[in-house]
């Protein structure tokens, strides 16, 4: 068995691409599902706790929006230096890894008694974060089969809003009697509880075991293939080469990647800027607007909702109507929605238009990680998607910060959100350029 077709596709995966997907795969893109729903709790924890802390502390919109970015800054490091491990020792030991660093970060996070303590912690969990999303979005890819594929990312993207959803309604009434601090001891009981599923029912990725070239590499390939009803490869794998290494940023930037990797690094960047802004600062905004903590946070669960549906309805429609078309529609309904959310007094129009932008944004969202997992090969995969969400991510840090500052200064809570939400319409006319080589994103899509 060789390492690589001609079209850059190993025979192993051709062979799975054809195939219907068995339990055991379908099981594997669940666990990727079950952890981005982690992921979105434990980034929308601090959002939830953001009211709590800036009234126990004293704190003004400037020194709140540093603490709702300081977790995405260990995002953005996580993605760019701890994601490429897994091209280089596998999906399933850097997810452990990640779990570990996410459950003692949110664990920490609760013992912390001003701004620099709290802050440290959301940059240690950050950085599992950062980690866990670019890796298991491989994970979703490599484990699905041609037909499934983008639906597999979709379904995989949309635990993040799930999380926040589920999330957000449990804590929504233990921070008034228990404090801020329990939305973080929860979100660490939770993260834990997730390290032995992954170990002892997580699989190594086929894609990843192809690579390495070994004779352990095969028997695992070997019991895997038989533990998902397949029929075994004939022949050995080729020796370990440069590939059975991963990649590197110097080839994703080189010239056959430079151009693709650099426009989905910029729509990721402005599109993710109005997310951050929007789910990090609706709940204070709520809450600033004469809303109830509780309600706050409900609307914000109600933006989650609005993203699992959302996501759920692109992932459905890609395959028909043509993945990138959806993206850009996703992105300018984003703009439009933010545009008019500060238009509404009343909490139950507020809560509508929150739900439709978390459909847009989050639609935007899942079409980007479609896009990520089919632009580049299985050696740069994790590392690639890694580069774009971890340099996108700054558009994370951004969205919270420029907003804590236009509130800050005494600009008006609708004119804020219009502004920000104009990121979004930036990022769909880069993607109507999208090139169609030398990846199959656009190709396929």
């Amino acid at each position: 068995m060789t390492t690589t077709t001609s079209a850059g596709t190993s025979p192993l995966a051709a062979m799975l691409a054809d195939r219907p997907m068995s339990r055991l795969q379908v099981l594997a893109v669940a666990i990727s599902v079950a952890l981005n729903a982690l992921d979105g709790f434990d980034v929308l924890a601090i959002t939830f706790a953001a009211p709590g802390i800036a009234k126990d502390w004293g704190i003004g919109p400037a020194q709140l929006g540093v603490a709702l970015s300081s977790g995405l800054v260990g995002m953005a490091l996580g993605s760019l230096f701890i994601a490429p491990f897994g091209d280089r020792h596998g999906r399933r030991p850097l997810i452990l890894l990640c779990l570990a660093l996410m459950a003692g970060g949110m664990a920490l996070t609760a013992t912390a008694t001003g701004l620099v303590s709290l802050c440290f912690w959301r940059v240690v969990t950050g950085l599992g974060i950062g980690g866990m999303v670019a890796t298991i979005n491989a994970v979703a890819a490599e484990f699905a089969n041609e037909r499934r594929r983008d639906f597999s990312v979709a379904v995989m993207t949309i635990g993040y809003p799930i999380g926040g959803l589920i999330g957000g309604f449990a804590v929504a009434d233990l921070v008034e009697p228990y404090g801020w601090q329990s939305v973080f001891v929860v979100g660490a009981i939770a993260t834990a509880a997730f390290i032995p599923i992954v170990w002892f029912k997580l699989p190594e990725s086929l894609e990843f075991l192809s690579r390495l070239g070994t004779p352990e590499a095969q028997a695992q390939i070997d019991d895997l293939l038989d533990r998902m009803g397949h029929p075994r490869l004939d022949g050995r794998l080729a020796p370990p080469s440069d590939k059975a290494r991963g990649g590197s940023f110097q080839e994703l930037l080189g010239s056959r990647f430079r151009k693709l990797s650099l426009m989905l690094v910029a729509a990721y960047f402005l599109h993710i800027v109005t997310f951050y802004f929007f789910s990090g600062w609706l709940p204070k905004l709520m809450s600033d607007l004469g809303f109830t903590t509780p309600d706050a946070i409900r609307t914000s669960a109600l933006m989650s909702l609005g993203g699992v549906i959302g996501g759920s309805a692109l992932g459905w429609a890609a395959p028909r109507f043509g993945l990138v078309r959806l993206v850009i529609l996703s992105m300018i309904g984003t703009t439009v929605t933010f545009v008019v959310f500060g238009m509404f007094s009343s909490l139950v129009a507020l809560q509508a238009t929150a739900f439709v932008a978390g459909a847009c944004v989050f639609g935007g969202i899942v079409g980007l990680y479609a896009l990520l997992a089919r632009a580049f090969p299985p050696e740069l995969r994790v590392t690639g998607t890694g580069l774009a969400i971890g340099v996108g991510r700054a558009g994370a840090i951004v969205g919270p910060l420029v907003g804590g500052f236009l509130i800050a200064a005494g600009l008006r809570i609708p004119l804020a959100i219009a502004i920000i939400g104009t990121a979004a319409l930036g990022a769909a006319l880069i993607l109507a350029f999208l090139p169609r080589s030398p990846g199959t994103a656009a190709k396929k899509a």
